[in-house]
């Protein structure tokens, strides 16, 4: 698992950013204790991973 930008991922789910963060606002403080801030550009491996996992997002490399 690597780093991606929220715009990388949201590519891979095939929606918007915007959707991307809808989706995630029901475990805003989940996502926090993890350690992703409203601010960030790359997210860290461990919440990509998370978010392919809870969302059903095929990230592996191409």
């Amino acid at each position: 698992m690597k780093a991606m930008t929220r715009q990388e991922l949201a590519d891979r789910a095939g929606v918007g950013v915007r959707t991307l963060s809808n989706w995630c606002k029901p475990y805003s403080e989940e996502l926090e204790r993890m350690g992703m801030r409203r601010n960030m550009v790359l997210l860290p491996p461990n919440i990509v991973r998370w978010m392919s996992d809870k969302f059903c997002i095929d990230v592996d490399d191409e």
